[in-house]
C-alpha cells in the first residue's frame, strides 16, 4: 500500500501527504464513506448542524474527522443516534437501528458520545441513544463525558427534542443498564419527550433490540421517499452489513476441540490458573487481539442436584420450558443460570413467596449488594424454602448467558487457534463449596480433545494502535495479562518497531509468575522492552501494580507525552482504581501542574483512546 498515491495529486488543492495517508492508511469502505460524506455536504451546498458529529471512522481519530458546524439548522427529517460503547457492542446496536431508519426514508447520522459536541444536543429534533452500563452503574469510558455534562448543571432546556434510550447492561449486576436509566430519566427531567419507553436489555440482547427498533419505527411519521439511498455508489445498507457473513456466532458457536490444557501455578500456589489452547481449524473464525471469546457452559452437576434437592423437586420429569421438551436436570444444567444470584432473580423469588424479609431487602441497596455477594440459587431456597412446581422454578430463573475471557493469542503466532487464560473459581460460603460455573467447566469436566461451544466476540476499543512505531504500556496483574500475551505476540510476529512495557503482578515469584518463560524470552528478543512485576506476598509489605508504576513515573511519563497507549485489564473496582489513581499522580508530579491538570490530561488520554481499559 506504501506506494500508492491518488490519482492526479499533484493537481490536488489539497496537501499531497494528507490525500497519501487518506489512500494507503484506510480500507476501501472507509474511503468509500468518506467520499459520500464529502459528496453529500458538497450538493448539499451547506454544512448541517450534524455534521459537527460525523460518524467515527475506524482508524482515523476523532479529531481528524471533526468537522465545524457552520448552520444550525436540523432537517425535520433527521435523527441523530448516539452511541456509548465498551466493546462496541452499543456501536452495531446504534448502526443496526440507522440502517432500519434509514430505509423508512429518514436522515440518520451516527456518533460516538465521545466525539459528540454537547451543545449541539440543544439544536437536535430527535435523538436515540444507545448505551451499555460497566459493572456497578458506571457509564462506560466514551461516554463519561456526555454523562457527566447531561447529569451536571449546564445541561440546557430540551423541550422539543423527542428521544428514546436503549440501554445495554448485565443483570448478574445489581445497578443492572443504570447509565441508560440515568440519561433516559435526565433528559425527560429537561423537558425532551420520550418516543418511546426505554428498552433495558441483558446480554442476550438482540432479540430486545429488534422489538425496540420495529416499535420505534411505528412511532416515527411516514416519509414519501428514502433521503439516503446510497452512498458512492453503494446502498447505504451496504455500509452498515459485513463484507462476509460469519458462520459461527453467539446464536450458532462453533464446536472447538480443545488441543491442550495446562496449569499455570506452582505446587503450593493459593492460585488456580488453567492455559488452554482451543482449535479453531475449518470454522473460518478470526479475531484480533484484544477481543474476547465466548464460552457456552454448563452448570456443576452437584449445584443442579443441591437446587432438586432444596426445592424438592424431581430432576427426572419431563418438562416443557422455552419451547423445547427435556428433563427439568438438563434444563438446570444447561438452560438457566444457578452458579449467581442476581436481583432480578431474588425478585422474581419474592414476589412468588411474598416473603417480607425479601422484600425489604430488595429496598436496602446496600444490603441487597452484600446478601448477593457469594451466594447462589441453592442458598436462596435453602434459606427462604417455598413450595414450588418446575415451570415455576425455570421461570425464575435467568437464561444461562455465555462467559468471555480475554483472549490470550494471536492467529499471527497461532494460526487457527486461540488461547485462554482462566482463573478457576472455587470458594466456601455458609459451609459449603461453591463454584464458578464456566471456570470450573473448562477447568474440571471437559478434557482434552472434546470440544466447546465457542464464538468470537470483537471488541474494538481495546486493540493495538495501528501505527506499528506507538509504544504501549501495559498492566495486567493475575489473568489481566491474558490480552497482553495476544498483543506482545501479535507486535513481534508484525516486526511493530514501538516499545512494549509490562507491568504484572500475582502474590508469589515461584508459584504465580504466570508466562514467565515466555516473557524472559520476548525480553531477549527485544520484543518486550521492560517487564516490571510485582508479587505482593513476597515480602512484609505488600507490593502492587500501581507501585510499580510510581517507581517508574519519570520513564511512564515521557511515554505517554511521545505519544504512548495505556492499557489496562483486570479487576474493575480496585485495580484499575487505584491504577488511575496512581497514574494521575505520576501526571501532576511528573508534569509539575498539580491534581487538576493531571485528571483533565487522564480525561484525554481515554477521549484519544490512549488510555484502554478492559475491566471486569
Amino acid at each position: 500500500m506504501s506506494n500508492i498515491h491518488p490519482p492526479s495529486a499533484s493537481r490536488s488543492p489539497f496537501d499531497e501527504d494528507l490525500l497519501h495517508k487518506l489512500v494507503s492508511q484506510h480500507s476501501a469502505m472507509q474511503q468509500m464513506w468518506l467520499s459520500g460524506y464529502l459528496y453529500g455536504i458538497a450538493t448539499h451546498g451547506q454544512i448541517s448542524a450534524h455534521t459537527s458529529a460525523p460518524t467515527h471512522i475506524e482508524g482515523i481519530p476523532a479529531a481528524s474527522t471533526a468537522v465545524s458546524a457552520v448552520h444550525t439548522s436540523v432537517p425535520p427529517s433527521s435523527i441523530t443516534v448516539l452511541y456509548g460503547s465498551q466493546t462496541g457492542n452499543s456501536k452495531k446496536v446504534a448502526n443496526l437501528a440507522a440502517g432500519r431508519i434509514r430505509e423508512q426514508g429518514w436522515e440518520v447520522l451516527v456518533a460516538d458520545m465521545n466525539d459528540y459536541p454537547t451543545k449541539q444536543l440543544k439544536s437536535e429534533k430527535r435523538v436515540l441513544l444507545v448505551v451499555s452500563t460497566q459493572g456497578e452503574g458506571e457509564p462506560p469510558v466514551a461516554a463519561e463525558e456526555f454523562h457527566k455534562w447531561l447529569l451536571g448543571s449546564r445541561a440546557p432546556s430540551l423541550a422539543g427534542l423527542e428521544y428514546a434510550v436503549c440501554a445495554l447492561g448485565d443483570r448478574s449486576y445489581i445497578q443492572f443498564c443504570q447509565t441508560g436509566k440515568e440519561l433516559d430519566a435526565r433528559l425527560a427531567e429537561l423537558g425532551a419527550t420520550r418516543l418511546l419507553d426505554r428498552v433495558d436489555c441483558d446480554v442476550d440482547f438482540e432479540e430486545m433490540v429488534e422489538t425496540w427498533i420495529s416499535t420505534l419505527i411505528k412511532q416515527l411519521p411516514s416519509l414519501a421517499a428514502p433521503m439516503v439511498s446510497s452512498v458512492n455508489g453503494l446502498p447505504a445498507r451496504a455500509l452498515l452489513e459485513p463484507v462476509q457473513a460469519v458462520q459461527y456466532d453467539r446464536k450458532s458457536p462453533f464446536l472447538a476441540p480443545i488441543l491442550e490444557k495446562i496449569q499455570l501455578n506452582g505446587r503450593g500456589s493459593t492460585k488456580e490458573t488453567w492455559h488452554l489452547e482451543l482449535s479453531l481449524e475449518g470454522s473460518g473464525m478470526v479475531y484480533q487481539p484484544g477481543d474476547s471469546l465466548g464460552i457456552y457452559s454448563k452448570n456443576p452437576p452437584s449445584l443442579v442436584q443441591e437446587v432438586l434437592y432444596a426445592a424438592m423437586l424431581n430432576g427426572n420429569k419431563a418438562v416443557t420450558f422455552q419451547e423445547k421438551e427435556h428433563s427439568l436436570r438438563h434444563f438446570l444444567l444447561h438452560e438457566v443460570e444457578i452458579t449467581v444470584l442476581t436481583r432480578q432473580v431474588l425478585e422474581n423469588y419474592a414476589q412468588w413467596t411474598k416473603n417480607p424479609t425479601l422484600i425489604a431487602l430488595l429496598e436496602d441497596s446496600g444490603a441487597l449488594k452484600k446478601y448477593l455477594w457469594g451466594r447462589n440459587v441453592a442458598d436462596l431456597i435453602r434459606e427462604f424454602p417455598a413450595a414450588m412446581s418446575e415451570a415455576s422454578l425455570l421461570g425464575m430463573l435467568r437464561k444461562m448467558p455465555p462467559r468471555l475471557y480475554s483472549i490470550a493469542s494471536s492467529l499471527e503466532a497461532h494460526p487457527q487457534e486461540v488461547h485462554l487464560t482462566v482463573a478457576a473459581v472455587r470458594y466456601q460460603y455458609g459451609g459449603r463449596k461453591h463454584e464458578g460455573a464456566a471456570s470450573t467447566y473448562l477447568a474440571d469436566r471437559v478434557l482434552e480433545g472434546e470440544t466447546v461451544p465457542v464464538f468470537v466476540e470483537h471488541n474494538e476499543y481495546f486493540k493495538l494502535p495501528s501505527d506499528d512505531h506507538t509504544d504501549i504500556i501495559m498492566v495486567g496483574p493475575g489473568t489481566g495479562v491474558a490480552p497482553f500475551r495476544a498483543f506482545v505476540a501479535e507486535r513481534a510476529e508484525r516486526g511493530a518497531r514501538g516499545k512494549n512495557w509490562l507491568f504484572f503482578g500475582n502474590p508469589h515469584f515461584e508459584t504465580d509468575f504466570l508466562y514467565q518463560t515466555e516473557w524472559i524470552n520476548h525480553l531477549k528478543r527485544g520484543t518486550l522492552d521492560r517487564l516490571e512485576v510485582a508479587f505482593s506476598r513476597d515480602q512484609a509489605d505488600k507490593i502492587y501494580v500501581q507501585h510499580r508504576l510510581a517507581e517508574r513515573s519519570k520513564l511512564l511519563f515521557e511515554r505517554l507525552e511521545k505519544g504512548a497507549y495505556f492499557y489496562v485489564c483486570g479487576d474493575k473496582e480496585r485495580m484499575a482504581a487505584d491504577v488511575q489513581q496512581a497514574l494521575e499522580k505520576i501526571i501532576a508530579q511528573e508534569s509539575g501542574q498539580g491534581a487538576d491538570y493531571a485528571s483533565e490530561y487522564v480525561i484525554g488520554l481515554k477521549k484519544q483512546r490512549r488510555y484502554l481499559l478492559d475491566v471486569y
